[in-house]
């Protein structure tokens, strides 16, 4: 009786054993399926890490282009803005608008210092009359327009030592309240002077009206007594 009862109860344990043995393959196959299932999921997607990696990277170079186009436009204004400011004060001038509108002339008083007839622009801008060397800058002037308002330009430069106001800018034929003589095209208080014909005058009436005992150009206020000049084209000579 004791053989039998023995005889169960290992036949008992036994079947339990493998009840537990079938029960934990079961779940480790579970395990399994799952963890299968798990890293076929991942293997579709990239990692959220890297996905932010390519994001942040991407953002960058997107930041770092659009910076640096408007790092590009910034430089193309302000040369465009530094090529403008030269443009407008090339001259000298103040940002008078200059344009020539003539042929480059000598001009040759009538009845003038026997053989020192032609105008001449001396070192300090005064106008004398002197012989007619043609080819001579100081003795050439050209048909301007100042803004619109007509002028005589003066081919000649001048030297900081006898007229550094005249250094650099463009030079006018200008009466300043006595005199014609070379001014800066856009001097303030300077009236231009304008060929009219064959007379010298400024548009409030003011003209050339002959030379003194220095040959130096006179000015009539009045207008009332004009010299006359001819004139002759002749090709422009460098300052």
């Amino acid at each position: 009786m004791k053989l039998l009862n023995v005889l169960l109860l290992a036949t008992s344990v036994s079947a339990l054993a493998i009840d537990r043995t079938h029960t934990d393959v079961a779940r480790s196959a579970d395990l399994e399926e799952v963890s299968a299932l798990l890293a076929r999921h991942h293997a579709g997607r990239p990692a959220a890490g890297a996905n932010g990696n390519n994001r942040n990277g991407a953002n960058g170079r997107n930041g770092g282009n659009r910076n640096g186009g408007n790092g590009a436009n910034t430089g193309n204004n302000n040369n465009g803005n530094g090529a403008n400011a030269g443009n407008g004060t090339s001259t000298g001038n103040g940002g008078a608008d200059t344009s020539t509108s003539g042929n480059t002339l000598v001009l040759k008083e009538v009845n003038g210092v026997p053989g020192n007839e032609c105008l001449t622009f001396r070192n300090n801008g005064e106008i004398v009359d002197a012989a007619c060397v043609n080819a001579a800058a100081d003795r050439q002037i050209t048909p301007t327009t100042v803004d619109g308002a007509a002028a005589l330009r003066v081919q000649r430069s001048f030297a900081a030592g006898f007229r550094p106001d005249l250094v650099g800018v463009a030079a006018c034929v200008g009466f300043n309240g006595t005199h014609f003589r070379a001014e800066d095209c856009a001097a303030a208080g300077i009236e231009l002077v304008q060929l009219d014909g064959a007379a010298l005058r400024t548009p409030s009436g003011a003209c050339a009206s002959g030379h003194d005992n220095l040959a130096q150009v006179t000015v009539d206020p009045t207008g009332a007594a004009c010299a006359s000049f001819e004139s002759t084209v002749v090709a422009p000579t460098a300052p």
